[in-house]
C-alpha cells in the first residue's frame, strides 16, 4: 500500500492549543512534524511547538508563540 502524504500551513494568532483538522482523515495514525515559520518575523520564536494529540482526523499543537505573521507548517505521513 502507498504512503498517504498531506501538508499544510495555519496562521496561529492566538496562544495555547491549536487544532488543525485534515480534510479528510487518515486510514491508519499518521506521523506528523510540524516547523514554525515567522514571515517577515526578525527571529526565532520564543517557545517550542509541541504537538499534543493525534487522532485519524486532527491533530493538537500547543505553545505560547502566536502573532499575524506566524505560521506553523506541517506534514503527515500514514502508510
Amino acid at each position: 500500500m502507498a504512503q498517504i502524504i498531506k501538508t499544510g500551513l495555519v496562521n496561529k494568532t492566538a496562544a495555547g492549543s491549536l487544532v488543525i483538522t485534515f480534510e479528510t482523515p487518515f486510514v491508519t495514525m499518521p506521523e506528523i512534524v510540524v516547523s514554525p515559520f515567522w514571515k517577515n518575523g526578525s527571529g526565532p520564536g520564543g517557545y517550542i511547538e509541541t504537538i499534543t494529540s493525534i487522532s485519524l482526523e486532527s491533530f493538537t499543537i500547543n505553545s505560547q508563540n502566536a502573532a499575524s505573521n506566524y505560521f506553523v507548517t506541517w506534514i503527515a505521513i500514514a502508510d
